[in-house]
């Protein structure tokens, strides 16, 4: 058969677009405009910022009065209860030691005195030894010092705290009492010696002081301090300098409600602000809350340290130059934020832009990895220099590759692609089904027509008979004058390929039928072809040299079903289409084909012969 010539190259359907009139501009130009736009933008906003708020730095001095306020109030409290503490060390590590004994009450006497000499907020200190005598130095309301001494046996509370203390190791906070008009907290301290109990000490400190010092604090800052025993009772504030008539032995500590103090009653009512990051590492919560037409702010901090119940040092005070500043503060927040928002915008404006050629490029890139180039469009100029470039190569590239897929069989191709870049094609024996077709008297049909008439021909009957055998998953190998061959199972793994090569050649009967019902409309002569289908072992993988390879199909298998579709010629009974298939095809075929037996042939270069079938439907 002659070698046949396929269809026209297509021309250059790359359609050209109108050059930008003053030239495309640099990228590098592009890029440094739309970030020196960006620039001038955040830099503008920085400076109206900077220039509405930069002497107004509320939040920063808010925490630092808040830091120091607390810090102060704190420190002042430590500073008055920790004294007695290392007091009441100082005074233990004696007796333990054995440089004073309890029974030596001369010497306890000026250990005691000499401590309280030290520690002026410090009410006395007296020591029980394990029978409950009691031996003491108190401080008189003249600051003299008396001396105390005497049997608790009888005292149940003394009963109780030296039974608690001999199971403690260190000192404890015990609870805020009142006794002669005074608030006092008190520390107990455990006595042993070579891990033996021997008694117990108590010291107390007086409570007044602290609500002097908390009041100064507040006057320092325009504030109002206290300290808080738990969440309802106040240990200090400006109103507890003196004892007032809310307190007695058995209420202590004076109610929340009770204090005369309403601000701060409704400091549990308050809601976090804001802006007080600074202050909340340091454990320091700052709420807003409003009395009335008045809005408060407070600020505190929990300490564990002096006993069971926690205490909260802070203060609180009028919030509206606070206020006043948070709204100029918010203001311009406002319209930084509004800047910002419009530079935002601008750059997904600037960056669609510029991206959107890109963006073109990589879904055309994917259009051509996947071989659809029917899908890719061309890319258009831009004014931008580089991407104007970018848009020529890809526009060239894209003609070529249409120009070159009419020479390589696509879905091969896509097949290979999918099976991964590093895979490599190893030629490998396996089961393929193969189709060859012929045109039946195509030499002499074409000895008259003119070249360009046999290859509009040719085309035109190849595009029904592959079309057909890619709709079944098959690959058509090549195209031998007017024969085409194909084959099923390769490269990917097909379980039916019989299956899928009898429909293909079905569809190629139903094709031609119609085709030729349009000839003879025309007044031309039908066309008849004939079908070879085989399935057998193969080999199937590269064949060639590195200049010119084919991934294609070799062994008997391939000529016998040649020479089944050769055999034809003895069988043709006129019909257009005559497909005749092998045994071992029809095999694998299930109810739903209509075949014929034909009978059992030798077929030239096989030892064994070859049972025929007609399929028919």
């Amino acid at each position: 058969m002659v070698e046949a010539v396929q269809k026209d190259l297509p021309g250059q359907d790359v359609a050209t677009t109108r050059r930008p009139r003053f030239g495309p501009i640099p990228f590098a130009v592009a890029l440094a405009a739309s970030s020196g736009l960006l620039i001038l933008i955040a830099v503008l906003a920085v400076l109206a910022m900077q220039w509405s708020v930069s002497h107004k730095n509320t939040i920063t001095l808010l925490n630092e009065k808040v830091e120091l306020i607390i810090e102060r109030i704190e420190s002042g409290v430590r500073g008055h209860l920790d004294p007695a503490r290392d007091q009441a060390e100082f005074v233990a590590r004696q007796i333990e030691s054995g440089t004073v004994k309890l029974t030596d009450r001369a010497r306890l006497a000026d250990l005691l005195t000499g401590s309280l000499a030290g520690v002026p907020q410090s009410a006395g200190i007296v020591v029980w030894n394990t029978d409950l005598d009691r031996f003491g130095i108190l401080r008189g309301p003249d600051d003299s010092l008396i001396q105390i001494e005497g049997d608790s046996r009888d005292n149940p509370e003394i009963r109780e705290a030296m039974a608690k203390l001999i199971q403690e190791s260190g000192p404890i906070w015990g609870k805020v009492v009142f006794d002669n008009g005074t608030t006092y907290v008190n520390l107990r301290r455990p006595l042993r010696r070579d891990g033996e109990f021997i008694g117990f000490l108590f010291t107390a400190i007086t409570v007044p002081e602290l609500s002097q010092f908390v009041t100064q604090i507040g006057d320092l800052f325009d504030a109002t301090a206290f300290v808080l025993y738990g969440r309802d009772r106040v240990l200090a504030h400006p109103y507890l300098v003196s004892a007032v008539s809310e307190q007695s032995e058995d209420n202590p500590v004076v109610a929340l409600d009770r204090v005369g103090d309403l601000p701060l009653q409704g400091i549990w009512e308050g809601r976090p602000l804001h802006g007080f990051e600074a202050a909340a590492k340091l454990n320091v919560e700052v709420v807003e809350y409003s009395l009335g037409d008045q809005r408060y702010v407070a600020m505190y901090k929990w300490i564990y340290d002096y006993g069971e119940v926690p205490w909260a040092v802070g203060a609180w005070f009028v919030a509206d130059d606070l206020a006043a500043e948070m709204r100029r503060l918010l203001r311009s927040g406002l319209a930084g934020l509004g800047v910002v928002v419009l530079a935002v915008l601008a750059a997904v404006w600037l960056s669609r832009r510029i991206a959107r050629p890109i963006r073109r490029l990589a879904s055309g890139a994917t259009l051509i990895s996947e071989l659809d180039l029917s899908l890719v469009e061309p890319l258009p100029s831009s004014r931008i220099k580089e991407l104007d470039d970018q848009a020529r190569a890809f526009n060239a590239m894209l003609a070529g590759l249409r120009s070159f897929e009419t020479y390589v069989p696509r879905t091969l191709v896509r097949q290979l692609v999918h099976r991964g870049a590093n895979e490599e094609v190893v030629s490998a024996e396996r089961e393929l089904s193969v189709m060859f077709t012929d045109v039946v008297g195509f030499t002499s049909m074409s000895e008259g027509l003119p070249a360009r008439e046999v290859a509009r021909f040719l085309n035109h009957h190849f595009e029904m008979l592959g079309s057909c055998v890619e709709a079944e998953g098959g690959t058509v190998d090549k195209f031998i004058g007017d024969a085409l061959m194909a084959f099923w199972g390769a490269p990917e793994p097909q379980s039916d390929t019989a299956q899928r090569a009898c429909r293909a050649a079905l569809a190629m009967a139903r094709a031609m039928e119609v085709d030729n019902d349009q000839r003879r409309a025309r007044g031309e002569d039908p066309i008849r072809i004939r079908i070879g289908l085989h399935t057998g072992p193969v080999v199937v993988g590269n064949v060639g040299w590195p200049g010119r390879i084919n991934y294609t199909i070799v062994g008997d298998t391939v000529n016998t079903c040649q020479r089944l579709e050769a055999m034809g010629k003895e069988m043709d009974q006129g019909a257009d289409v005559t497909i005749l298939i092998s045994g071992a095809t029809a095999e694998h075929l299930d109810d739903s084909f209509t075949t014929e037996r034909a009978g059992t042939f030798r077929v030239r270069g096989r030892n064994e012969d070859l049972e025929v079938y007609r399929l028919l439907g």
